[in-house]
């Protein structure tokens, strides 16, 4: 199997170990099971999937599965939150407190169409991962998706891991909070609407979004250096505004890049076996 079927299948089947450990409902610990069950049954018939389709067809519809796949964990985590941890809650509100502070007021940041354009750089977290992938295809370098996954993958559910642990609403959803988010906006009324339909209603801790966002970043800085700057610059966009619009706190975001820089690091430094992440060489040959 790919690494990249190890990583989502292994992540899947920890989280439901773990739900059998934790004191859940059984409503909850079956709905996790589930999810890892799903989750192992698509990367089997993905790995068997040359039996019914020409290689070339099987090996792309490998590629791409990880995207459907990836937010299984998230819903996964999310069968763990019965409501906030109010000390773990007002710790978070008094760091964040804390950190905004140490950032001095810029003119401007406050108008509407400011505002705006952080909903819609927030929103871009979402297209933001088949996006990547896609470069690579179009830059004819679909032979690195294997690195692709394992440099996106490892630090995102390492985030969702973390979760279950710190829980917590995100700024927007606590009383006293909900100054700090911006005006009523169509990219404000968009994001709420995707999160109110699907979101765990908590927050990711670290932020998955911001660590997958700026894992993609490098990944395509090391292949496609243009598109890297661009991605490393939505990025940035997405992490200033998930603190803006109270989506995440500002430790959040931080703790979630300190993710992907700290797998980004140990890729560039080859502390992680390139046997481990490159597709092997008779799979490109064979599309398998």
């Amino acid at each position: 199997m790919r690494i990249s079927e190890w990583i989502q299948a292994g992540f899947t089947t920890i989280i439901a170990v773990a739900a059998w450990i934790r004191p859940l409902t059984t409503r909850r610990r079956s709905a996790i099971t589930l999810l890892a069950g799903f989750t192992i049954f698509a990367v089997i018939f993905a790995h068997f999937s040359v039996r019914v389709l020409a290689p070339l067809q099987a090996s792309i519809f490998r590629d791409w599965l990880p995207v459907v796949l990836m937010l299984v964990p998230y819903w996964q985590t999310g069968q763990f939150f019965t409501g906030p941890n109010e000390r773990i809650q007002a710790r978070l509100v008094e760091i964040d407190r804390w950190l905004l502070n140490l950032i001095p007021p810029v003119p401007g940041t406050s108008g509407r169409y400011t505002r705006l354009s952080m909903e819609w750089a927030y929103m871009f977290c979402y297209p933001l991962i088949p996006l990547g992938l896609g470069v690579l295809y179009a830059a004819g370098l679909r032979q690195y998706a294997s690195t692709y996954w394992f440099i996106v993958l490892v630090p995102t559910y390492l985030c969702y891991v973390i979760t279950p642990f710190v829980p917590a609403l995100p700024p927007r959803s606590i009383a006293g909070k909900q100054q700090i988010a911006p005006a009523p906006n169509r990219g404000r009324v968009m994001n709420l609407w995707i999160l109110r339909y699907g979101s765990i209603q908590a927050i990711s801790f670290p932020s998955a979004h911001v660590a997958s966002a700026v894992a993609i970043s490098f990944v395509l800085l090391r292949f496609v250096p243009i598109a890297g700057v661009i991605f490393l610059i939505v990025s940035f966009g997405i992490a200033i505004g998930a603190v803006v619009g109270g989506y995440h706190y500002a430790i959040d975001v931080l703790l979630g890049a300190v993710m992907a820089l700290v797998i980004v690091a140990a890729w560039l430094s080859h502390l992680i076996p390139n046997s481990l992440i490159a597709t092997p060489a008779v799979a490109l040959a064979i599309g398998f």
